[in-house]
């Protein structure tokens, strides 16, 4: 391949790339995030079921639905009218130190979103 159709396939990525990156923010001029649109149709009730895991029994044990819902709720990840802010999520992990659980590693908000999700699926549940 000779250097001008190196250059030719090159800039012709760099413009898909750059139109493909384009065509996912909507019109007011934010991103689409594919979990983002169809979880605002979804109570947070729903969306905590779906992150409900017994895997987070054992962090979740001596913790109570309320104190992690108030937590979650002051750092503004959840809120009852719109759900799981998954940018919110997004924007702590990135300044949060990382916490090993059971060989995964996960964010303090990660941690504890998922252990309310576990404590309020086996609230409702019962």
């Amino acid at each position: 391949m000779d250097r001008r159709t190196l250059l030719a396939s090159l800039s012709a990525a760099a413009i898909w790339l750059s139109i493909s990156s384009c065509a996912r923010l909507l019109p007011d001029g934010r991103l689409a995030e594919s979990g983002d649109l169809g979880a605002r149709s979804t109570s947070l009730t729903d969306q905590l079921a779906e992150l409900a895991d017994p895997i987070f029994r054992d962090y979740s044990e001596g913790r109570s639905v309320e104190t992690l819902q108030a937590e979650m709720m002051y750092k503004g990840v959840i809120s009852t009218r719109h759900g799981i802010n998954h940018q919110k999520v997004n924007s702590l992990a990135r300044h949060e130190p990382l916490i090993r659980y059971k060989g995964f590693y996960y964010t303090q908000t990660e941690i504890e979103l998922y252990a309310l999700a576990y404590l309020y699926k086996d609230r409702v549940s019962l």
